[in-house]
């Protein structure tokens, strides 16, 4: 499935974050064009540049790129949810991220004029004195705009990107930039031809790339994000984090990844999720409140599409992407699955392997291997839930397990099991024959 339609049928596109993320590109692009306007107001294409138009050039796109992608960086920071403050972790992001765009800028800047004047000169793009086109066609010029600012997006985005230290943020950055660029080029001389061209034109254009690169920026980190947390309880109601990186903390300061303001019982540092792979493992680091994770008090577990976890008066759903969290879990069994005995109830797992229940016994199922089943899988408990055959009837019961035991979708911890229920141990899946 296309990620742009999996997102938005799985309700997870932050409109919030992509909103702040194009505002501040546009603050930045519009603060960007005052000194560039200062420098090259009535400078035309047909005029030679000087030295020092030279310098002032690169040192003003350094300083329009640093705006952009320091605003961009410190956006989402700099808002807590109900007011905008520049708190220290934003002036921090703010700076980090106009540095490393102000100097990637210096690069950009060459390329992309080096590309620039590629395009004319192979379509042969010529001016006069005034800067008149007087040889080759407008569509060569917007062209070679367009490939020039594309160019200088992209390196914006991949500070951007940088400045999280998260490396893969680099070439999403790189990529949504790339896009913003292009689409605000593409649209910089067509501003010129509706206004007529001149100061607001411009002003309007250098606006606009910003924006384009932000909104870009923050739509490709959406597409491509591979966990999440939503908050659907507590002060910060409706905010999401998306969980990058190595690891991201959880707790009041400001320097967490996912910062839950605001409230007393929430610890500085509270928890950190770990990523290990695919898998993703909440660690409480709460001493006297704890962490929850489905009502259940929590060291550490391993989080699934859906749960919940309190902390404080916060509650916050884990997401996965859908792609992933879609595929039924496989349980690895240890267990030899020899046939069951006839009239003998048994469970099947997904890959027709039979796993017997025997009259008149009780059989433990868990990850632990003095289970009867043993099921290794990383959702299923050590010692996670008990099936009793007696007197004709069958039925289960969880042993307190972290994921829980269902029957028929339903969470339960004792229930009777019919001919066909489907049975599920965390994530690994059964089916009750008997």
């Amino acid at each position: 499935m296309n990620p742009f339609i999996a997102t938005l049928k799985q309700g997870s596109l932050n409109r919030r974050e992509l909103a702040l993320k194009a505002l501040a590109g546009l603050a930045g692009g519009a603060i960007g064009w005052l000194p560039i306007e200062l420098v090259t107001h009535n400078a035309h294409l047909g005029q030679a540049p000087t030295t020092f138009d030279t310098i002032a050039l690169y040192v003003t796109q350094a300083i329009e790129a640093g705006l952009i992608g320091g605003f961009i960086t410190a956006a989402t920071t700099a808002v807590d949810g109900v007011s905008i403050r520049l708190t220290p972790p934003a002036q921090r992001l703010l700076i980090r991220g106009f540095l490393i765009c102000a100097g990637l800028s210096f690069i950009a800047t060459y390329f992309s004029n080096y590309v620039f004047n590629l395009v004319l000169y192979s379509g042969g793009v010529g001016f006069d004195s005034n800067g008149q086109l007087v040889t080759g066609s407008v569509a060569t010029l917007v062209l070679a705009r367009t490939i020039g600012w594309a160019i200088d997006g992209a390196l914006v985005g991949a500070g951007v990107g940088l400045a999280t230290f998260v490396m893969q943020n680099a070439a999403k950055g790189a990529v949504g930039g790339f896009a913003g660029g292009f689409i605000g080029g593409l649209t910089f001389d067509l501003i010129n031809g509706i206004t007529g061209g001149g100061l607001l034109a411009r002003l309007i254009g250098f606006s606009l790339i910003g924006f384009a690169i932000g909104l870009l920026i923050g739509l490709v980190q959406e597409l491509t994000k591979a966990a999440w947390v939503t908050v659907t309880q507590g002060r910060l109601k409706g905010r999401q984090y998306r969980i990058e990186g190595a690891r991201a903390s959880i707790g009041r300061a400001e320097e967490n990844p996912v910062g839950l303001f605001g409230d007393a019982s929430v610890q500085a540092r509270h928890a950190i999720v770990e990523r290990s792979g695919d898998a993703y493992v909440l660690k409480n680091l709460a001493v006297k409140e704890g962490t929850m994770v489905n009502g259940s008090r929590i060291e550490s577990v391993e989080l699934h599409d859906g749960d919940r976890i309190n902390i404080g008066g916060y509650e916050l759903v884990f997401h996965l992407r859908q792609e992933a969290a879609s595929a039924p879990a496989r349980a690895q069994f240890q267990t030899p699955t020899t046939g069951s005995r006839p009239g003998e109830p048994y469970l099947v797992d997904g890959n027709g392997n039979t796993f017997p229940l025997r009259a008149g016994m009780v059989t433990r199922m868990g990850r632990a291997l003095d289970n009867e089943i043993v099921v290794g899988h990383s959702s299923v408990s050590r010692h996670h839930a008990t099936i009793e055959a007696s007197n004709g009837a069958v039925s289960i019961k969880d042993l307190n397990s972290q994921n829980g035991t269902f029957v028929g979708g339903k969470r339960v911890t004792d229930a009777p099991l019919r001919n066909g229920d489907a049975v599920r141990l965390g994530d690994a899946q059964f089916t009750f024959r008997g």
